[in-house]
């Protein structure tokens, strides 16, 4: 059906008048006659009556049954030709642990919000292996985690490394160089960065005092870190993080190993993320060969 055509209907409707409807649209009567009765044939019945000598017509009670499809058809209409103008609407969830996105990703975060391509983003923090499970059971698209399991419908993809340091209060006094045996571990704020720190952690403490205090949020270690003579080891991106609060950063003895992120997603991604994926890749991309980037992690 042709949109004039039920746009000249819907004027005859409202107007009770085939004269009344050619002013409105700026037609001839003979125009508003002849698409009458193209949709009239179109739907295969007449939908006005057509009496001699009466100055309004009615509508038929097909006519009366068509001014309701007609509406709704023409709504459909406009927001179709609404649709076709704007952007396609991409959006993808995120999963990643809480140090990379309040850390690392969040620069990524803003340049896929103001990029070119119109992507809508749902980001959340949860333990790595939250997120393995997220990623297998399709609750999130992509998932940045900090060491590899075997889950066989998961791709698994290394990003970058990080070196391990100390941070303190800027008045504890702690040298530019620290080796581990001269760190107090009652003194210790721990956070967990995945089982090889955890083995060189062990390796160290173990045997010794197990009363050290634990985090779990970079958010909660900036808290406490400040308390002078306590200290805690975390990757140079949260270290930087908190620089700006009078926390000192002191480069490790014989460290641990370093941080490594990885990135996940599901080998049988969900054909409608199929884009959005590819364009989050490619800005990912760009984002992790940024100078701002390799300040971050360097």
């Amino acid at each position: 059906m042709d949109y004039s055509n039920i746009e000249t209907f819907m004027v005859i409707a409202e107007t009770r008048s085939l004269s009344r409807a050619a002013e409105i649209l700026f037609l001839s009567q003979s125009t508003i006659s002849y698409r009458l009765k193209v949709l009239e044939k179109e739907v295969g019945t007449e939908l006005i009556q057509r009496e001699q000598g009466k100055g309004f017509i009615s509508l038929t009670a097909k006519g009366e049954e068509f001014k309701n499809i007609a509406d709704r058809w023409m709504a459909l209409y406009r927001d179709t030709e609404v649709w076709k103008t704007q952007k396609t609407l991409y959006e993808l969830n995120i999963g990643s642990v809480d140090s990379l996105n309040s850390c690392v990703f969040y620069e990524l975060y803003k340049k896929v919000l103001t990029g070119d391509e119109h992507m809508a983003i749902k980001v959340s923090s949860h333990w790595t292996v939250t997120i393995y499970k997220m990623i297998e059971n399709y609750d999130i698209d992509v998932g940045f985690v900090l060491w590899e399991l075997p889950y066989k419908n998961i791709t698994c993809k290394p990003l970058f490394k990080e070196r391990m340091v100390v941070i303190s209060s800027s008045f504890s006094g702690f040298p530019e160089i620290v080796h581990p045996s001269d760190l107090n571990p009652d003194k210790e704020i721990f956070m967990y960065h995945g089982p090889n720190f955890q083995l060189w952690h062990d390796s160290l403490w173990k045997n010794g005092s197990d009363n050290f205090s634990t985090v779990d949020t970079v958010s909660l270690l900036n808290s406490f870190i400040d308390i002078p003579d306590f200290w805690s080891i975390v990757p140079i991106s949260a270290a930087k993080k908190l620089l700006k609060n009078e926390i000192k950063i002191s480069e490790i003895a014989d460290p641990p190993p370093e941080r490594v992120c990885y990135k996940i997603t599901n080998k049988n991604p969900i054909p409608n993320k199929v884009r959005a994926l590819d364009n989050f890749n490619s800005i990912l991309n760009d984002f992790l060969e940024n100078k701002a980037f390799n300040y971050i992690i360097k």
